[in-house]
């Protein structure tokens, strides 16, 4: 049996959920180490989904393209990968149309267009078809030789079926006055909770947080996701994802482009198949760690799902030689916490990053380390050499885009104050200026 698409209802739900923030804003030059000021709670009000969801018709095989996306990797001032999904057949013309102003969804103005680079069915597995998602197909197109810091509106088409209209901004080529939202672990609870047939209000809470944060601050240029965006990659999961995803869209119909990692939820194909990340990567070997440059921001994406010694080690150390003399700002972005406050930090899994990548970090002073994974709000004390220090880094996350949030162990030595941990649903606001880099936690305790 098929489910309804619709998710209305079930979403309205949400009204009946406490919601309670705080906003937290640190302000660093990360030479002397970060200085922690809370500034004052508000109420964010819950999820509608009324914009986003509606039936399909599984007996009406003409369905509009959906899961419209955007992704970042290397050089999103020029470039982008525009990616959608079609329902129940794959179709044969595949192309996005776009312009620097709006053509109001008539696809003859559009002064550009692409054909798909990469088209081909969602893998399913004997799970996926037991709780009947609908079989899709993904199309990925990459826009190439873009104008940096412009606004771009495009719609795609799937032989005769078009999208709306959509639109957002390439990254500029200096500088460091935007935004970034950041934010890991979006996954459902377990196998057998919200398998794929039932919706994940605690995603959706925080998506619609996003998409507030999105609508109120037309700085924020990107978002970059943690991983673990599904129990895991298969398509069941990912379907859903990407219907909770639609969520983000903001006014105007502006898309939030993604800068993604991989995480150990992440691992099944349909990973690859639906987040291509473009051809240079793809001919690097697909391993999704590279450098995403904006404007005076290096943001380093690593995989700690792979070796972190060997061929990724070196590229790293190659890497942030090259850019910490050339950039204002540099952070990474990772899974696997180098300093979990929940999960047993003397396990392989962790250790191995403090051991081959942290030293790395230090050597480069890298100005903030982004991790996941524990399913916690956290924030660090500055460390260096294994231990506390003004001179420091500071690791932030863990995890809390909807996941089910665990409990810190209260001992580690650093969450100590001026580091903290707490069971919090959370998203963060990086704004980067010349001289300091402001950090905005959102979060909702329940």
């Amino acid at each position: 049996m098929i489910p309804c698409l619709c998710r209305n209802t079930k979403c309205e739900k949400m009204a009946e959920l406490p919601h309670k923030f705080i906003f937290i804003q640190i302000k660093s030059s990360f030479l002397p180490g970060f200085l922690l000021v809370p500034i004052f709670f508000f109420v964010f009000y819950s999820c509608n989904s009324k914009e986003y969801g509606e039936y399909i018709n599984p007996n009406h095989l003409e369905v509009p393209p959906r899961h419209i996306r955007i992704i970042w990797s290397e050089n999103p001032s020029n470039k982008a990968v525009i990616s959608w999904t079609t329902l129940f057949k794959e179709g044969e013309n595949h192309t996005v149309y776009y312009d620097t102003i709006s053509r109001g969804g008539y696809k003859e103005s559009y002064q550009f267009s692409i054909k798909a680079n990469l088209n081909g069915p969602i893998s399913l597995n004997n799970e996926d078809r037991k709780w009947g998602v609908y079989p899709g197909f993904f199309h990925h197109a990459e826009l190439e030789n873009l104008i940096p810091k412009t606004n771009y509106y495009f719609l795609v088409e799937t032989d005769n079926n078009i999208s709306q209209e959509f639109n957002f901004q390439t990254a500029p080529i200096s500088g460091t006055n935007f935004k970034i939202l950041w934010g890991g672990d979006s996954r459902m609870g377990s196998s057998e909770i919200n398998e794929g047939s039932n919706p994940h209000l605690e995603r959706q809470m925080m998506n619609q947080r996003i998409k507030e944060l999105l609508d109120q601050d037309p700085e924020i240029l990107a978002f970059i996701h943690g991983a673990d965006y599904g129990f895991t990659a298969d398509w069941r999961h990912l379907y859903w994802w990407f219907e909770d995803h639609q969520i983000i869209i903001g006014k105007e119909r502006r898309i939030l482009p993604l800068i993604i990692s991989r995480g150990n939820h992440d691992m099944q194909i349909g990973f690859e198949e639906n987040f291509w990340p473009g051809e240079d990567l793809k001919n690097k070997g697909l391993d999704y760690y590279f450098n995403t440059q904006i404007g005076n921001v290096s943001i380093v994406t690593l995989n700690s799902e792979i070796s972190v010694t060997g061929k990724q080690k070196e590229w790293l150390n190659e890497t942030l030689s090259y850019s910490r003399p050339k950039n204002k700002w540099v952070i990474t972005n990772y899974h696997r916490p180098a300093y979990p406050a929940v999960k047993d930090p003397e396990q392989a899994t962790f250790k191995r990053i403090r051991e081959n990548w942290v030293p790395i970090f230090e050597k480069h002073n890298i100005d903030l380390a982004l991790e996941s994974d524990g399913h916690i709000l956290k924030r660090t004390l500055p460390i260096r050499n294994g231990k506390p220090d003004k001179s420091g880094i500071i690791y932030i996350g863990e995890g809390g885009l909807g996941v089910p949030q665990r409990v810190a162990d209260s001992t580690r030595w650093y969450i100590q104050p001026p580091g903290f941990a707490m069971s919090a649903h959370n998203v963060h606001k990086l704004t980067f200026a010349d001289d300091s880099i402001f950090r905005a936690g959102f979060w909702n305790k329940g």
